[in-house]
């Protein structure tokens, strides 16, 4: 077994920076999230319609998106 350590002190500095990090990580996937939902109601639009998404069926698909992941 290896010898007794005592845990990494962390900065504040450091807390804050990879806080920032994760703030980012999370909008990022939030975008992505988003941009697919929509990418699959055009796909869906354009085999089951022959056309992509109206203006007013793209305010309807986004009102119906459920949102985004919530901040830990």
């Amino acid at each position: 077994m290896g010898e007794w350590q005592y845990p990494k002190v962390r900065s504040k500095a450091d807390r804050q920076v990879e806080a920032i990090r994760l703030a980012a990580r999370r909008r990022n996937l939030n975008q992505r999230l988003r941009l697919a939902f929509i990418a699959g109601s055009e796909e869906r639009s354009r085999r089951e319609l022959g056309r992509g998404l109206t203006d007013e069926e793209l305010r309807r698909t986004l009102r119906r998106y459920p949102g985004d992941l919530p901040e830990r």
